[in-house]
């Protein structure tokens, strides 16, 4: 087979693998939590349907996929079909797990954090095509702390005086009730690291070029004169021709570059003799292959945004899991607080009547002359007091509604459902006999495995070390060792003695073969760019290790806190209910002292007062205590798996 033969059927192969390659390679592996995650939320809607389920666009060419836009479906803002079906008689009647399963799915904290899934898939993709990461969102939202509960202490203030007083209404609604409190999980900082040396494309890139050319005839000038006519040489025609090149450039985790091509420009630029079809003769070709031997080498500095990448990946899903923890800790204490709020109003509601009742008892004395009018004021006095507690209790009740509807549905408390309904709480808190839990040391090391936080700061630090890695790589010298093959084709004239000339000339064609081998040498003679950039680095990772300290140190105080913090609960609540008790026996007393005259209406409207105050503490003893739970929950981390709420589906999205 002649030289040019061997040339076409190169630019013919060259081509037909590409395409081949184009054509087998499988598509783009889509975003494993973006496949899994509520970014895509199925409604009756079949347009909200996730996008793998809906048809797609079908293309002759396979290849051609990878030029496409991986749609994403629009953000959707209406409620599901449970927030419905939870609805009757105008109530909304709603457990504690309701309420969790509806925070999961349309908490708009959460869902940012689904989104936050595929983009890390994203990272993927494009490190393993040669790019660099582009981050994450390290931030996590905590839930608005609401009014909170009936904060009685248990030695209320009223009760040390001699008669009841008017409580004081001041700051009813506070701003912390519906600010949310933003925490950056980051270890990072707001400095980045260098970028070390340059990642290869690992995506193959075709480059092709198909041109028409015209070219006229030489002209030559006579040595004797000023005219000018055809060259004897070249042709005495105008000639059109087809310039085609065409390259296939890859890069490869090692650092290898490689570059293969042909064309044949030079034949149909600046050959004497060029023939309308420019496969007549040999197209050039070239093929050259790099290799860095110090700066650059090797999988592990050329493949660190792929390890970051993947490592990213399990980040966001810790980061969506601690989101998860705190949302469900803080439905679950907006919740008992709604609970126990509207308890306390149930306490105030009946001590009202109570003091509606004795000043109609009251009163009825005065008037046949055997209570003084005094005795009816203080009375008056009682309901009126009352009567402003029952009040202030059920604006906070509605303030603590508001805060609760916004976390249920994406549209917050504007939803079209949640405007006209009230929040009707179906559990009620129970508290325990007793409290059985293993040494706090058992739970601090429990925290430490299963804190997402802690978990996903590791991997942080972990990512540090790896952009270490190639800081350190950057400080070598670039030392390449490279090599390329090149073949020419020409067109020239031939004759039957090259040293005399002949009238009759034939087409001749020769092609001509390059090897090139060596070694390359760049060697920065100061290097303090580089040197700078390692050693900030390195002192970056030092910072993260610290600051993963710290963060393990806090888990510990969290941890031994809520642990104290329950037991104190644990003792209040008994307190609460000795107290409750025993006013109960010193109002019944003087009642029976009352009866025969033996006290006055005095201590009766006294004991009426403290009796109500001790039942309100006793109402927020119960609600500090399974505040307390909670929060022991989510310092241990144990917040999910106790609420029955499964991770995967709440990356879809779905129970």
């Amino acid at each position: 087979m002649t030289s040019q033969k061997l040339q076409r059927l190169a630019l013919f192969l060259a081509l037909l693998s590409t395409l081949n390659l184009a054509q087998t390679a499988p598509p783009p592996a889509e975003p494993q939590s973006s496949s899994e995650s509520g970014v895509i939320r199925q409604t009756e809607n079949d347009n909200t349907k996730p996008e793998r389920e809906r048809p797609r666009a079908s293309f002759s060419f396979p290849f051609l996929s990878a030029y496409s836009y991986r749609r994403v479906p629009d953000l959707q803002l209406d409620h599901t079909t449970k927030l419905a079906t939870l609805v009757q008689n105008g109530s909304l009647r709603l457990s504690l797990q309701d309420a969790i399963e509806l925070a999961v799915e349309n908490n708009l904290d959460v869902e940012i954090h689904r989104y936050g899934l595929a983009i890390a898939d994203t990272d993927v993709l494009r490190a393993q095509g040669g790019g660099s990461t582009r981050g994450l969102d390290y931030s996590e939202a905590q839930v608005p702390s609401g009014v909170g509960g009936p904060g009685s202490p248990l030695l209320n203030a009223a009760a040390a005086t001699v008669s009841p007083t008017n409580p004081t209404i001041t700051n009813t609604f506070q701003l912390n009730q519906i600010e949310q409190v933003q925490t950056n999980l980051s270890l990072q900082g707001a400095t980045p690291f260098s970028t070390g040396p340059a990642i290869p494309l690992y995506d193959p890139t075709l480059v092709g070029q198909l041109a028409w050319v015209k070219r006229t005839p030489f002209l030559t000038s006579t040595t004797s004169g000023s005219s000018v006519g055809p060259s004897s040489a070249g042709s005495s025609d105008t000639e059109n021709n087809t310039l085609a090149n065409v390259s296939l450039v890859q890069g490869f985790s090692t650092g290898t570059q490689f570059q293969a091509g042909v064309n044949n420009s030079s034949q149909i630029l600046t050959s004497t003799n060029s023939s309308a079809n420019p496969f007549f003769t040999a197209p050039n070709t070239i093929a050259t292959i790099s290799q860095p031997l110090l700066r650059g080498f090797g999988p592990g500095v050329n493949r660190r945004y792929i390890r970051i990448a993947k490592n990213d990946q399990k980040v966001t899903r810790l980061i969506f899991r601690q989101q998860l923890i705190d949302v469900v800790s803080g439905i679950a204490r907006l919740y008992y607080d709604l609970v126990s709020l509207r308890e306390d109003v149930a306490v105030k509601q009946e001590t009202l009547n109570a003091a509606r009742k004795l000043y109609s008892d009251d009163q009825a004395q005065v008037e046949v002359g055997t209570l003084p009018q005094l005795e009816l004021t203080r009375a008056q006095s009682l309901v009126a007091s009352s009567e402003l507690d029952l009040v202030r209790s059920q604006g906070l009740v509605a303030q603590q509604e508001t805060v609760l509807k916004s976390q249920l549905a994406r549209r917050g408390s504007g939803d079209e459902i949640l405007k006209s309904v009230h929040i009707e709480p179906t559990d009620v808190i129970v508290i325990p006999a007793s409290d059985t839990l293993p040494p706090v040391d058992d739970l601090v090391g429990q925290a430490l495995v299963a804190r997402p936080d802690l978990a996903q700061a590791v991997l942080q630090v972990t990512n540090g070390r790896i952009t270490l890695e190639g800081s350190k790589n950057e400080l070598l010298p670039e030392l390449d060792l490279f090599g390329s093959l090149q073949t020419h084709g020409t067109i020239g004239s031939s004759s039957l003695a090259p040293s005399i000339p002949s009238p009759v000339t034939t087409p001749a064609s020769a092609t001509a073969r390059i090897y090139e081998a060596g070694i390359q040498l760049t060697l920065p003679l100061r290097n303090r760019i580089a040197q700078a950039d390692a050693q900030r680095d390195t002192l970056q990772v030092r910072q993260m290790q610290a600051r993963l300290q710290q963060l393990e140190n806090q888990v510990r105080v969290e941890v031994q806190n809520a642990y104290s913090a329950l037991q104190v609960a644990r003792t209040a609540y008994s307190a609460a209910v000795n107290s409750r008790q025993y006013q109960e026996q010193v109002l019944q007393a003087d009642r029976d002292r009352l009866s025969v005259g033996a006290t006055s209406n005095f201590f009766i409207i006294q004991d009426a007062s403290y009796l109500a105050q001790a039942r309100s503490t006793e109402v927020a003893a119960r609600s500090t205590y399974i505040e307390a739970k909670v929060a022991l929950d989510r310092a241990i981390g144990t917040v999910l798996e106790n609420n029955h709420i499964d991770l995967d589906d709440a990356v879809r999205g779905v129970k």
